[in-house]
């Protein structure tokens, strides 16, 4: 079985933690997973121009895939931002497809506008054309309308890369990923704990002069180092779309977890090592990860065991695309 993965992300990227994960476990279910992409098995360049990214990849992948040899694929993955080029290109190869949407556009201002109507464009194409639909949390489920096929992928992790948390007696507190300014870390860079950014992003120099930040990578070793994770996300509806990796990977290494309650943490809701805030919500962050830091060294493991042994129980990615993996048995030629 060979599948056809299409992404304008870079396997470099920070974002395609995710990506691998998934496609990974689709290899140990038998699958042949190659991409189409700007770094690829098959390269579709995506222009790094403001304001040309999205259109030059969509008329690479329509160029690209008009050329290629489809007869040994069984089936198409299309992320949201491929759509456009490459719907009508499967469609009169006759292989079918299904539309995968892990982050909508969360940019605002006039480049955000133009965004969402690329966004918007291509569910319109994947409701008409697409065999199925993959996408990472139940808000995400119920903003669009559907009626084929449809799975929810949440975010997972490989449990093989984390270590546990030694822990430390003054706890450090930690956030990675990206340090857009969209992301508004600013702000939780002045609630007065012992707090580690890391990752990259547009506000990284001014975050810098808050607070420590440091460089993407060597994520298992520098979070075995820490206590505490935190995810604190804008006020913002589109953010409601999360199923956070960050959650699963401080699970992974046994941290309790302070985090904005997004869709794809309703079932851990009740755990005891996951303190939910609401999304934006300054004063109860700020309020949980004092808590936090108040507990002796020896509470702060137990709630960390917890949140590892929910890792292992529910968060592999294995766990995560079993009702993938289903569904393109189901659409595949």
């Amino acid at each position: 079985m060979k599948l056809l993965w299409i992404t304008h992300r870079q396997q470099s990227e920070l974002s395609a933690t995710s990506r691998i994960g998934i496609s990974s476990a689709l290899v140990a279910r038998g699958w042949n997973v190659e991409f189409m992409s700007p770094d690829g098995n098959y390269v579709a360049e995506r222009s790094s121009t403001l304001g040309r990214g999205h259109r030059s990849f969509t008329r690479n992948v329509s160029s690209k895939l008009q050329s290629m040899d489809l007869q040994s694929f069984s089936l198409a993955i299309v992320e949201w931002t491929g759509v456009e080029g490459a719907a009508e290109a499967l469609e009169k190869r006759g292989l079918p497809w299904i539309i995968m949407d892990r982050s909508p556009p969360v940019t605002s201002g006039v480049i955000g506008w133009v965004q969402r109507k690329q966004y918007d464009r291509a569910w319109n194409i994947a409701r008409s054309k697409g065999s199925g639909r993959a996408v990472k949390s139940k808000h995400m489920e119920s903003s669009q309308s559907w009626s084929g096929p449809s799975v929810i992928v949440p975010a997972g992790v490989d449990l093989s890369t984390f270590e546990i948390a030694k822990m430390n007696e003054k706890p450090l507190v930690v956030c990675h990923g990206s340090l857009d300014r969209s992301r508004e870390l600013h702000r939780l860079a002045t609630m007065g704990v012992n707090l580690l950014l890391f990752g990259k992003g547009n506000d990284s120099q001014r975050l810098s002069k808050m607070t420590r930040v440091e460089g993407p990578g060597e994520v298992p070793s520098r979070l075995a180092d820490a206590d505490i994770g935190v995810l604190h996300l804008p006020n913002r509806d589109v953010w409601k779309h999360a199923s956070p990796l960050k959650v699963a990977e401080y699970a992974a290494s046994g941290l309790p977890v302070v985090a904005s309650d997004v869709s794809g943490l309703e079932p851990y809701r009740e755990a005891e090592w996951l303190t939910l805030i609401p999304l934006g919500d300054d004063s109860n962050c700020k309020k949980a990860l004092h808590a936090l830091c108040a507990l002796p060294l020896e509470e702060r493991r137990r709630l960390g065991s917890l949140a590892r042994e929910e890792a292992a129980r529910s968060m592999s990615w294995e766990r995560c695309t079993e009702s993938l993996h289903q569904m393109l048995l189901e659409v595949k030629r």
